[in-house]
């Protein structure tokens, strides 16, 4: 019996995975995030866009910082920069069909600002495009104006 304790004693080590520490921060998305991506998917899903379409936190937190930036005056308003943002995202989870929208709003409802998202040159095209993960940032400046960034792109499952 004793035997057989040690030898389990032994064996659990190997049986458990290791559990290696996330050098990445934690994203928080935002109540407004969420919904503006929810917009989106049902956006899709009305114009017959089945496939799977996610949320992803590290493209979130890409989105966010782009946001951060327009908000800070650091980047004008604009997809322009957002090249080091789709580099980021590459490395850590790869991608192809990279598309990004941005808007400056002063709206704070979903449904309005995926109307206005709608307004900007090829937004259907971009939103209805193929594509299986989505990030959605939003900051505010001191003016009160909204910085939404929506970024997808499509990863092989």
């Amino acid at each position: 019996m004793r035997m057989k304790y040690m030898l389990l004693l032994l064996m659990v080590p190997l049986l458990l995975p290791s559990c290696e520490k996330d050098e990445g921060g934690f994203t928080q998305i935002k109540g407004i995030e969420n919904l503006i991506y929810q917009a989106i998917k049902i956006y899709r899903t009305d114009n017959s866009m089945s496939d799977p379409f996610v949320l992803q936190f590290i493209i979130v937190k890409e989105a966010q910082i782009y946001s951060y930036k327009m908000a800070n005056d650091v980047e004008p308003l604009g997809t322009q920069g957002l090249g080091e943002h789709w580099n980021a995202i590459h490395e850590k989870i790869g991608g192809t069909n990279d598309r990004g929208l941005v808007l400056r709003t002063t709206s704070t409802n979903e449904d309005d600002i995926l109307t206005e998202i709608l307004k900007l040159p090829d937004a259907e095209e971009i939103l209805l495009s193929d594509v299986t993960q989505c990030g959605v940032g939003v900051e505010t400046d001191t003016a009160g104006y909204n910085y939404v960034t929506v970024m997808m792109l499509k990863v092989a499952s």
